[in-house]
Parts: structure tokens; C-alpha cells; sequence
């Protein structure tokens, strides 16, 4: 109980730390208040009030440190980041990783030298074509340039960085093809080597003749889950089996999970602690027990290492070497010490794993299941089970005698168990699904019960073992289990894909930080509410020697449950009414890397998102790691329009998602497919869920306006009736379109904002002749003076002509692109341009998602996730 006081203290200073974006000169300079507190509390004989506040002062320290980047050598931080090129030499640390669509792939590599000077880091290397045959302890040596963490920032999301710099990656470089990674022969390894280098060889190794024994035997669609579900190799699951897995609240199954690895260690141990009890007199000299307990330990970790060391498997492994370890040593420990040691290890490592979704997910569920699974389940255990507590039986009813003499008594009692179990961990983590993915699903506990036994109980022990086999002694001796596995891996698939079919998704706002914790620890209060009750009738057991102790009334635990569930219900309901209330337009230009993506929230709670963002590989979608969130995240669930400037994939790509998962008014397009069979997709998805796809025109919202003001095309002409008299009268009209020999750039959809006499104009990426026609439509009487420009194709030397400059003549200029992308933008001359006419720039690479407000007044200021330079 002591160390799980303390580990919670220290979580909760490192979530402080790094929630509240605390420097470590600050916790520095509180430290003596910390000890003077922690002294008077000790003096006081409150030791464990006395303990969380010198536990959480530490926490505070370690995450404002684990905040800051790594301090690098300096021949390294001289290096990094600049234009020139250095040649990396060091060990592959894990994969190559093929990263679909694209036909390259990612390696992780401990960097040993650079430049033929010695200095050490982790850097991610992306490998835009071809798979280099390369094992975990390689050496290698490759030129590329180097690139400090830096991720996108967007307010209300996650820090990227800090999630990458959790899985222990320090910088990224890159190279064009795999062959410009060369490995090291041993006479050419001028460094020296590293312990665990070996070992991973070893299990990468291992995994590679597991995956060839099961690709010699399963194939397809099968193939590939039993692959996902025993080695973690997700990379080329379907999305169609991660749609039909999501929808049944069973997306745990498709990465090597904590129950993975608790069937596979329990099936060691048992099966080890057989054999060696079997052994004639060994028990005389050894206790099976311990021994097998001893071997088990190294056994987990390793496979561990040939998983892929996910988050939340090496949080299962540690938890189980505790619990191993305590039977070796004939010491019993509890689940939450287990669990306790096992977040104090990772938070040891990485403060900075606070960040990680898995991990969060990952030990919340493990403590609803330790914690409150006991209480849910004393009933059941008192009518056909024990009571877990040796000397203590509870009173037996005759439905429990039924259930004892029955043989679907233990069946039915494990059924019952897993499926209370299932109840337990989705509702005390459902906040954190819908605060990180905006989603609830509802059909977990069926999806649980039926997909959970067969994956855990046929799939993965049958798939191991029968690759094992048929890895050491040959296909045909695996081929029964792996065929087994393979009937039970296509039932599970056709299982999950009616789930897809059939069961709902339910798209939600997401809920803040502190909403989160509100309702999870209000669901968690439930839950111990309904187990206190359970426990007090006449027909419970004892408690579980795993659960904490409730109080002796019921009545504390329902108050806390109505008072955190009421919090956080107001807040989301008090966030959602300021929002439809609002009174202010609200720009923001999202920072979705190269590309574009910008929401307009409207006075009145309407919302139009302009472009989607996206990549031109594939390898990212904006759509569902930014836009979407950032969406949810302001309370947004439906649009009331989504306008696509022109269809290049840096415009278009994230704009699947949006269509597909948001409730959307209207599509507005210039009507240029840009000979893209992306964009006729793209309206197709459309059509299918009925969002049409008007001519864009001038659209109110309250006392806002939209317009289209470019660009114009000519509509065929008509023979028109005159006073009954056919007569060949031309009724040509503009409308918007792309006009006749104007490329895809210059065909960019333009629109302007006006609210409160402010105006903001979206220029997509039109270059020269576009800027000519848009700003020569001012002899028509059109108006693009605008207050805030969104500079045109990201400030390419091709657009922001001085013409244009002076005819829109706004205050601020926002500039949407990526941190040293490849294009180079923006040029030189272009800022130039902007910086003579002393209109001020702000650019989402270095500031940071951009947000533009306007009051009813008129006023009009700007801020950046970074702090606008």
C-alpha cells in the first residue's frame, strides 16, 4: 500500500509537470517549501500526507527535466538541423518497419559516431524506398541530415514531441533508398558494442522463423491477423479488421497486450512447473515452483523483445516478473504492488511515458481490474466459487450448490467473470477512448466476451507454440497447431467483421484533461459503490486480498460518484453552451505540417473547415491525428461545410476522414479534379453519406458571411425567350469554376470571411496568374482587402505577387507549411515582399497552430501554440 501511495504521488507530479508545462528552476526554487512541509507533516504524524508531498515534489522535478530536449555533444548539436549532411555510424535497435503505402520503411538506430566523432542518441531513420536486410545489432552506417524532435503543435492535442521522445527517439534523418544504408562488416566497427545487442539479434531472429513457419502454413487476411495477434506485427493489418475490432471494443487484441502475455506466461509456468515436478527426486532439492518461477522471468522478457516491446507488453512483463519474482523468493505480493513497481520501472526510464495513450490506457484498466473486479465478483465467488481467503467460507446458497454440482458452473463463472471484468476496464477508461480518439463503443462487452476467449484461449498459445515447433523441428510438426490457429484467427476475423457490419460507433466531443480524470474516477466510484453493496448482502464472500479496503458506509463512495460524474457532465455541458453562445469568430490554422488546413468557427456555434491537410506519400493523415482531434477537442461534432481549395493531396488528403466520420452540410469545391482519382473518391464518400456538393456562393451565418470570390469561369451560353419571339439572345453567366487552361494552383477555390468589419481571405495555393485574375476582378467591384491573408502556396517564389500584396493590404499574414520541408519554403524574396510593406507574418512551422480571433467590437488579435514571435 506504502509504495503504490508513492507512485501515485510521483505520477501525479510528473502529470503536473508536464500538464502545466513546469520549469525545473521553478521546482527548484519551491523546494524549500517542500521540505519544510514534508518536515512539519512528519512532526506531525501525518507520514503518508508527509510522503506524497516530498513524492510528488519529485515528480514535479523529473517531469519539468524529462520536458526539456536532450542535451547532445557538441559535435552533434552543431550538426543538427542544418542544411549539410553528416555520415551516422551505430547499432539497429529495432526493425525495418515497411510503412504501407509507401515502399520504404523505418529503422531505430543507437547512434555510436558521427562524422568519425564519437557521440550518442537514438535517431528515427525513415527510408523513402525499399527494405534494406537488416537485424536489431547490425551495424550500420548511413549520410543523411539530421533533425532535432519536433512535432506539430495544435491547442488541445497532446505534445507530439514529448510522445516521441517517450519511445526513446532523440532526432530524425532520412534517406532516399535503401542502399543508402550500408551494414558494417565487424572489421569495420570502429565502436564498441553494446550488451543488449546480441540479444536483440537473437529475438529478432526468432521472430523472423516464427513469422516464416506461419507464413509456410496460414495465409491472407488470416495470415497476417496471426502475425498481428502473436508477434505485434500491425504494420499490414487491414483497416477493415481494425474498423470491425474497434467496433467491438477489442482493439487490445491486435497488439500484444497484457492478456497475451499473461496466457502465454501462465501456460510456461504451469506447463514448466509440470515437467519439473515430474523429474524424480528433483523436488527433494528444488522447489518446482521457484525454479519454474526463476525461468519464467527471462522467458517473458524475451518474448518481450521479439513482440516489439510495446508500452503496454513490457508494462505486463514487469508486472508479471514481480509477481514471478515473489514466488521464486516464496514471497506473496499483490496486484498492486505489481502494479506499482511495474509504473515506477517505466517512469524511472521515461517520465515522459506519462504521454503515451497505451500506457495510459494500459494502467488504468489494469487497475479497475485489480482493484475493483474482486468486489464486482464476490457474489458470484460466494454462490459457486471460493472466497479467495483461506478459514473463510461464505454461506452457501442452494443456487450455489447447483452451480458447484454443475458442470456449466465453471464455465459459466469465468464467462461471468470476464464479462464483469469487461464492464469494469471500459468504463473506467472510457473517458481517456473518447478524450484521445473521440469515440465510444458500446458493444465491448459482447465483443469482449466472444472475441477475447478466442484469440487468447486458440489463437495466440496455439499460434506460438505451433510456430515454435514448426520453426525447430519443421512446417509439418506445427502444422496441426497452426492450422488450428488459423480456423480459430478466421472465426475471430469473421466475428470482428460483424461487429463492423452491425455494431455502433458512437462519435463524441472529447472531454478535457480534467474532465477525463472527473469522469473516470466517477466511474471507478461507481463501480466500487455497486461491489460495496454487493459485498454487504447476506450472500457475499469475503474481499479479495487484492482490492482496496472500502469504507464502512456505502454512502461516501455514492457521493463521490454523483459529485465527479456531475462535474465533469457540467463542464462538457458548460463548454458546449459558451461555444454555441459565442459572440467571436474564431480562426484557427492548424499545423498539420506541409500542407493546409484551417477551422472557421462562426458566432453561433457554426463551423466550416477550409482544406484537410496531407501528405503526398500517404504515410500521414492529418485528417485523423489532427484535424479530427483538434475538432473533437473544441467540442465539434457536425460541419456545416467543408471547403476543399484545390485537389492536391497536401489540401486533400486528411479530408477522407472528416467526410467519413462528420456529419457534414455541404462539400464546396472549385470543380477541378486536378486529374486526381483521389478527389473523384473523395465525392464519391461524399454521395455515399448524402453530404451534396454545391457551386460555392455567398453563405451567412448570423451577421458572418462566407463568399467565394474566386475563380470565375464562363458558363455555356443559352437561347433565351423574348416576348415570345425566339431570338438567339446570349445569357452568358459567371459562376465558380476553373477556367479554361488554368493549371490546378491557379484553380484554387478562394474565399473570404467578413465579420464585424474584418476580413480574412483563404487563397489556397494560386500562384502568379491566379493572384492576376484575383486581383483584376476589382474592376468588377469585388472586394479582397482583407485584415489577415492566408499567404498563397505556402510562400513559394511562384505566388504573393506585389500586385496582390498591395490590393489585399492585410495586417497579418499566416503562412501554413512544414518545419524544414523539402520545397524550401517559404523563399526568401517572398518574406521580403511581406516585411517591406511591414505586414506582419506568423508561420505554423516555427509558431505553431495559429488562432485568429474577432469580437462583435472588431477587435482583432492573434495567438500560437509556440508564442507568436
Amino acid at each position: 500500500m506504502r509504495l503504490s501511495w508513492w507512485v501515485a504521488s510521483v505520477a501525479a507530479g510528473i502529470a503536473i509537470a508536464l500538464g502545466a508545462e513546469v520549469t525545473p528552476r521553478s521546482v527548484t526554487t519551491s523546494a524549500p517549501a517542500s521540505i519544510i512541509a514534508t518536515f512539519f507533516l512528519a512532526r506531525r504524524r501525518h507520514m503518508l500526507a508527509a510522503e506524497a508531498v516530498a513524492a510528488i515534489s519529485i515528480g514535479l522535478y523529473a517531469g519539468a527535466r524529462a520536458r526539456l530536449p536532450p542535451p547532445f555533444d557538441p559535435p552533434l548539436a552543431a550538426l543538427l538541423d542544418a542544411d549539410s549532411k553528416a555520415t551516422v555510424e551505430g547499432w539497429v535497435l529495432d526493425g525495418p518497419d515497411p510503412v504501407p503505402p509507401r515502399a520504404g520503411c523505418r529503422l531505430r538506430v543507437a547512434m555510436e559516431r558521427i562524422d568519425q566523432r564519437s557521440s550518442r542518441a537514438t535517431v528515427a531513420l525513415a527510408i523513402a524506398e525499399g527494405i534494406p536486410d537488416l537485424l536489431p545489432g547490425d551495424a550500420v552506417r548511413f549520410t543523411a541530415g539530421l533533425r532535432s524532435v519536433r512535432g506539430l503543435a495544435n491547442p488541445g492535442l497532446p505534445d507530439a514531441a514529448a510522445q516521441v521522445r517517450a519511445n526513446g527517439i532523440d532526432l530524425f534523418a532520412g534517406v532516399g533508398a535503401a542502399s543508402s544504408v550500408r551494414r558494417l562488416s565487424d572489421r569495420e566497427v570502429e565502436f564498441p558494442s553494446r550488451p543488449i545487442m546480441p540479444v536483440l539479434r537473437a529475438a529478432a531472429r526468432v521472430r523472423r522463423a516464427l513469422g516464416r513457419a506461419m507464413d509456410g502454413t496460414i495465409s491472407g487476411t488470416a495470415g497476417t491477423f496471426l502475425h498481428t495477434a502473436v508477434l505485434g506485427e500491425r504494420r499490414n493489418t487491414d483497416p477493415r479488421v481494425e474498423e470491425g475490432f474497434r467496433a467491438a471494443g477489442a482493439t487490445h487484441i491486435l497488439s500484444v497486450s497484457g492478456l497475451h502475455l499473461a496466457a502465454i506466461a501462465m501456460v510456461f509456468f504451469t506447463g514448466l512447473g509440470g515437467l519439473l515436478q515430474a523429474v524424480p527426486r528433483l523436488p527433494l532439492w528444488v522447489e518446482p515452483r521457484a525454479a519454474a518461477a526463476w525461468l519464467a522471468i527471462p522467458a517473458i522478457a524475451f518474448y518481450t523483445l521479439v513482440t516489439g516491446s510495446a508500452i503496454a507488453t513490457v508494462r505486463s512483463a514487469l508486472m508479471m516478473a514481480v509477481g514471478l519474482l515473489g514466488v521464486a523468493l516464496g514471497r506473496r505480493s499483490t496486484a498492486l504492488v505489481a502494479i506499482a513497481a511495474a509504473v515506477l520501472a517505466m517512469l524511472g526510464w521515461s517520465p515522459l511515458v506519462m504521454v503515451d495513450i497505451s500506457f495510459q490506457l494500459s494502467v488504468v484498466s489494469v487497475l479497475a481490474l485489480a482493484v475493483l473486479v474482486p468486489r464486482l465478483t464476490s457474489v458470484r465467488d460466494a454462490a459457486g466459487g471460493s472466497s479467495g481467503s483461506p478459514g473463510l467460507e461464505p454461506p452457501v446458497t442452494k443456487a450455489g450448490r447447483l452451480a458447484r454440482s454443475s458442470w456449466l458452473g465453471r464455465p459459466l463463472g469465468w464467462l461471468s467473470g470476464l464479462a464483469i471484468a469487461s464492464v469494469t476496464a471500459g468504463l473506467a477508461t472510457a473517458p481517456i477512448v473518447a478524450h484521445h480518439f473521440g469515440e465510444i463503443t458500446p458493444a465491448a462487452v459482447v465483443g469482449n466476451l466472444v472475441l477475447v476467449p478466442l484469440v487468447e484461449l486458440l489463437v495466440v498459445p496455439f499460434g506460438l507454440l505451433g510456430a515454435t515447433i514448426g520453426a525447430a523441428c519443421g512446417r509439418t510438426w506445427g502444422l496441426p497447431l497452426l492450422t488450428a490457429a488459423g480456423w480459430a484467427a478466421r472465426a475471430a476475423l469473421g466475428v470482428a467483421d460483424l461487429f463492423r457490419a452491425h455494431a455502433p460507433v458512437w462519435l463524441t466531443r472529447s472531454p478535457n484533461l480534467l474532465e477525463t480524470a472527473s469522469l473516470s474516477l466517477g466511474f471507478s466510484f461507481g463501480l466500487a459503490w455497486v461491489g460495496s453493496r454487493r459485498r454487504r448482502s447476506p450472500f457475499s464472500g469475503a474481499p479479495s486480498d487484492f482490492s482496496l479496503p472500502l469504507p464502512r458506509s456505502s454512502w461516501p463512495l455514492l457521493l463521490g460518484t454523483v459529485l465527479l460524474l456531475g462535474t465533469g457532465a457540467i463542464s462538457i455541458g458548460a463548454r458546449e453552451l459558451l461555444r454555441r453562445c459565442s459572440r467571436s469568430l474564431i480562426v484557427t490554422f492548424l499545423d498539420v505540417g506541409q500542407g493546409d488546413a484551417a477551422v472557421v468557427q462562426l458566432p453561433g456555434g457554426r463551423t466550416v473547415l477550409v482544406d484537410g491537410g496531407g501528405t503526398y506519400d500517404g504515410s500521414f493523415d492529418p485528417g485523423a491525428r489532427v484535424v479530427e482531434p483538434f475538432l473533437r477537442a473544441r467540442g465539434i461534432t457536425h460541419l456545416d461545410a467543408v471547403a476543399l481549395s484545390h485537389p492536391h493531396p497536401d489540401h486533400l488528403g486528411g479530408l477522407h476522414r472528416i467526410v467519413a466520420r462528420f456529419p457534414t452540410d455541404r462539400l464546396w469545391t472549385s470543380g477541378d479534379d486536378g486529374h486526381n482519382p483521389d478527389y473523384r473518391l473523395l465525392l464519391a464518400e461524399a454521395r455515399e453519406r448524402g453530404v451534396p456538393t454545391p457551386v460555392p456562393s455567398l453563405w451567412h451565418s448570423g451577421l458572418a458571411t462566407i463568399e467565394a470570390v474566386g475563380p470565375f469561369m464562363t458558363e455555356e451560353c443559352k437561347v433565351g425567350d423574348k416576348l415570345g419571339d425566339r431570338v438567339a439572345d446570349k445569357l452568358c453567366a459567371e459562376r465558380i469554376g476553373p477556367p479554361d487552361g488554368t493549371s490546378v494552383n491557379d484553380a484554387s477555390l478562394v474565399l473570404r470571411v467578413e465579420y464585424a468589419g474584418r476580413r480574412i481571405l483563404f487563397t489556397g495555393d494560386i500562384e502568379a496568374n491566379g493572384e492576376g485574375e484575383l486581383v483584376g476582378r476589382r474592376a468588377v467591384g469585388q472586394v479582397i482587402a482583407s485584415d489577415v491573408l492566408k499567404v498563397p502556396h505556402h510562400g513559394s517564389r511562384t505566388s504573393s505577387g506585389a500586385d496582390l500584396l498591395d490590393a489585399v493590404r492585410p495586417q497579418l499574414a499566416v503562412i501554413s507549411l512544414g518545419w524544414h520541408n523539402r520545397f524550401h519554403f517559404p523563399r526568401p524574396e517572398v518574406i521580403a515582399r511581406y516585411r517591406a510593406r511591414d505586414i506582419r507574418i506568423l508561420r505554423t512551422d516555427l509558431d505553431g497552430a495559429v488562432t485568429v480571433t474577432i469580437g462583435p467590437d472588431g477587435t482583432m488579435f492573434a495567438t500560437c501554440e509556440r508564442d507568436c514571435r
